[in-house]
């Protein structure tokens, strides 16, 4: 049994933090519904790479989820809408802050008809402070969240990172936020609302620039792949062509690594673990990494592994992503997904991350999930959840409340 059989999730959202946020609920055994209005449905449908004319990016974050078509600005569908939030525990959308409440399908409506009903809403400023109405995007959260502005070199422009880490963080914070809220549901027997907003949760990961700018006054450049905790600390090109990130904390490992590279004389003018070495070692951190990038790019990505092994530095082979989808130790742990598509063919994507080690919460090798067609699942669920008969259903269409 997975964790989180028998909880329905009425999903609203679309593009990626929503979808990727109730991928986790789904994997973990949630039962998603997608709801998608006209015309058609989520434009991730028709975003590359595309084969046959499906998405594998539409694939990726909506695996396993069914879908329905309805269009919530009739006075029928939103009729439907809240028959549906009578049965089901959760509700989520990504939506402009306010856009639901606009249209009278906010969490006050919802919760006269269902009290218990748990609304998770994802959108980039919250639905309070100045900026609650702008319009909001994952580099734009990035930007707005402080990111950029730690991310890249110090003499280049500001940087996002390569994939939408915002809209990742927002959708984990409220699958967070969900599983927070059925707890306290099941212990107190009252539904929430939930808002995880984009700029929050880039905020919230700024690590220590947040803390040393209010101590200190000073907001922290853009360092690259730099740190003031150790050294050598960067990506090292090997004689291989390959690169490899060396992480080396403490005044013991950085003695070692430069007395083992022949430089015996940098490794006692900078060790030690008191304040004033770490400071040392921090201002000339820039030479300090280039005199192991001489000895690095002698080196083979492999000599250079078994070198940080045998003194226990953190080091890590920079990977591409064709090399993850073949690397033995993600295989090992079930992360890399081999999926017989019935558009899309052969394709690998990734697994949920969440180990559970009593229950199952991962997508099983067999288990092979597809992504649902435009409304696939439409008559199913208005006939099994809401009991509509077939002559209903097809006054519906009729009426272009439902289509497929």
């Amino acid at each position: 049994m997975k964790p989180l059989e028998g909880i329905k999730v009425l999903d609203l959202s679309w593009v990626y933090s929503g979808p990727f946020g109730t991928l986790l609920l789904t994997d973990m055994g949630a039962e998603v519904i997608k709801l998608e209005g006209p015309p058609f449905g989520d434009m991730t449908r028709i975003v590359p790479p595309l084969r046959n004319g499906w998405s594998g990016y539409f694939y990726m974050l909506n695996r396993g989820k069914k879908s329905i078509s309805l269009d919530l600005k009739s006075d029928k569908g939103k009729e439907l809408f809240f028959e549906l939030i009578k049965n089901v525990d959760v509700v989520t959308e990504n939506f402009k802050a306010g856009t639901l409440d606009n249209l009278g399908l906010g969490y006050e409506q919802a919760k006269k008809v269902n009290p218990n009903i748990i609304f998770a809403s994802i959108n980039g400023f919250g639905s309070s402070g100045p900026y609650s109405n702008l319009r909001c995007v994952d580099p734009v959260a990035q930007a707005m969240g402080g990111l950029m502005s730690l991310t890249g070199l110090p003499e280049t422009p500001p940087l996002k990172t390569g994939p939408a880490i915002a809209d990742a963080l927002a959708g984990m914070n409220m699958v967070i936020g969900i599983i927070a809220a059925l707890f306290k549901r099941e212990k107190l027997g009252v539904g929430d609302k939930i808002e995880a907003a984009m700029m929050d949760s880039v905020f919230a990961v700024l690590e220590e620039s947040v803390i040393r700018a209010s101590m200190t006054g000073n907001a922290l450049p853009a360092r690259g792949n730099t740190d003031p905790l150790g050294a050598p600390w960067d990506a090292f090109l090997t004689r291989d062509g390959k690169w490899v990130m060396v992480c080396a904390i403490g005044g013991d490992k950085f003695y070692q690594i430069y007395k083992s590279i022949g430089r015996k004389d940098l490794a006692e003018k900078y060790t030690g673990d008191d304040e004033e070495a770490f400071e040392e070692r921090s201002k000339n951190l820039h030479y300090l990494n280039e005199v192991f990038a001489q000895w690095s790019k002698e080196k083979t990505a492999e000599e250079i592994a078994r070198f940080c092994e045998e003194l226990s530095v953190s080091f890590g082979i920079v990977k591409d992503v064709n090399e993850l989808l073949a690397d033995p130790h993600l295989k090992d742990r079930n992360m890399v997904l081999d999926i017989k598509h019935p558009r899309l063919g052969d394709v690998k994507t990734f697994n949920t991350p969440i180990k559970f080690f009593e229950s199952e919460a991962q997508v099983k090798e067999d288990e092979n999930p597809s992504d649902p067609k435009l409304g696939e699942h439409t008559e199913e669920i208005l006939s099994k959840i809401l009991g509509l008969e077939k002559s209903e259903l097809e006054q519906l269409k009729e009426q272009g409340v439902i289509w497929n």
